[in-house]
C-alpha cells in the first residue's frame, strides 16, 4: 500500500472534525432534551455507522468529506423538524 498524499491526510482531518461536531451537536441536544429521544437514537447509530465507513475508507476522499458535512445537514435539518 502506498503513503498517503497529504490531500488525503488533510481531508480525512476535515472530515473527522465534521463527525466531531456531529457527535457534539448530537450528545449536547440530547442532554439539553431538544430532540425526542428517537432522534438521538436514530443519529447516533447513523452517525456510528458513518464513522465505521469513513474509517474503513479514509483514503477515498470526496465521498468521506460528502457523507461527513451530509451528516451535519441531515443533524440540522432534522434537528429543526423534529424539535
Amino acid at each position: 500500500m502506498s503513503e498517503p498524499t497529504p490531500r488525503q491526510v488533510l481531508y480525512a482531518l476535515v472530515a473527522s472534525g465534521f463527525l466531531v461536531v456531529v457527535l457534539v451537536l448530537v450528545v449536547g441536544s440530547a442532554v439539553a432534551e431538544l430532540t425526542p429521544a428517537w432522534w438521538t437514537i436514530t443519529m447516533s447509530s447513523s452517525l456510528g455507522l458513518v464513522i465505521f465507513w469513513s474509517v474503513a475508507n479514509w483514503r477515498k476522499t470526496a465521498p468521506v468529506l460528502l457523507l461527513s458535512i451530509g451528516m451535519l445537514v441531515i443533524w440540522t435539518v432534522g434537528t429543526l423538524i423534529v424539535a
